[in-house]
This record gives C-alpha cells, structure tokens and sequence, in this order.
C-alpha cells in the first residue's frame, strides 16, 4: 500500500512534468511558415589593400576554351583546376596588370596539410598573370590560400578560397 506522503509526492511531480511539457510544446512554433532560406555566398574573386587589388579564379580545366587552355599549355582534365592570379593598382584603368615582388599560393587539405602550388607567370598585353595546376578530388572541397605583395613596403594582400568540385 502507498503511503499518503508518497502519493502526495507523485501528485506534485505529476503536476509538474505537466506544466513543463506544456511549456515545451507551447515553445515549439505554432507558425506554419518555413524559415527564410540561407544568403548563398559567392566569393567576389578579389581582395584589396593599400591601393591594390588581387584577383583570382579556380576554374575547372574543362571548363576552359580549348584556344585558350591551348595557349597556356594547359591539360584539359576532369580532375584538374586551374588558378589563376592577378595583381593591378587602384588607381589605374581596370585590367591594367602589375607584377609582385612576392606571390605565393597553397592547398590547404582538410587534415591542415600545407602544399605549396607552382605559379607560373604569363607576361600578356594587360600585364602579367599567374598560373598553377591544381589536382582535383571528387566532392572534396579544394581551399587555397594566397599571399601577395607589390612592392617590398606595399600592403600584403591575402585571399582564402574554398571550392568544391563534382567531377561525375
């Protein structure tokens, strides 16, 4: 038999477990409308600094024109990214290219392993561009890292992009 002590005891607890999952029903909407979905981000595909701008592009080599993967000397495969680099002042027309005093650029892996990419420099009517290969992996994002400076006592421009790529 239970004594009327514990009876009294389960009758308050009873109580409030009730209470509480009428709160906790009451806080969960009521609204039938779905949330607003999430701003997709676009990377703008430059940064600035000091009165530099540095410009880059990870483009999927199939991606590219043939002419224009051709006059590179570029490969066109599923798995392979190409990176390209520019570097221009601001107060100059658009498009008007200027060279670094120092360029680099790595591949960070998911595991933090730092690889650093062979930039190549391509001397074209607009000024120069870089350019490296990047491999590819299959819905593995690529993150890449780049570091520039025009002059020695110029502002250092940084850029982080992360791409991912479908190769099916």
């Amino acid at each position: 038999m239970i004594s009327p002590a514990a009876r009294l005891w389960v009758a308050g607890n009873t109580r409030i477990a009730a209470l509480a999952l009428g709160l906790a029903l009451t806080g969960c909407g009521g609204g039938t409308a779905p949330p607003p979905p999430a701003a997709s981000y676009e990377d703008p595909g430059f940064v600035e600094a000091g009165g530099y701008r540095l410009r880059y592009a990870l483009t999927q080599s199939t991606d590219l024109p043939a002419a224009i993967a051709g006059s590179y000397g570029i490969e066109q495969r599923r798995n392979l990214a190409l990176l390209a680099v520019t570097l221009e002042r601001l107060d100059t027309p658009a498009g008007r290219r200027v060279s670094a005093e120092s360029l680099a650029a790595e591949s960070v892996a998911l595991t933090g392993e730092r690889r650093a990419l062979v930039l190549a420099r391509h001397d074209d009517p607009g000024g120069p561009t870089w350019l490296a290969p990047v491999e590819l992996r299959h819905r593995m994002p690529v993150t890449i890292e780049i570091r520039a400076q025009a002059t020695a006592a110029g502002p250092v421009l940084r850029a982080r992009l992360t791409r991912e790529f479908r190769l099916e």
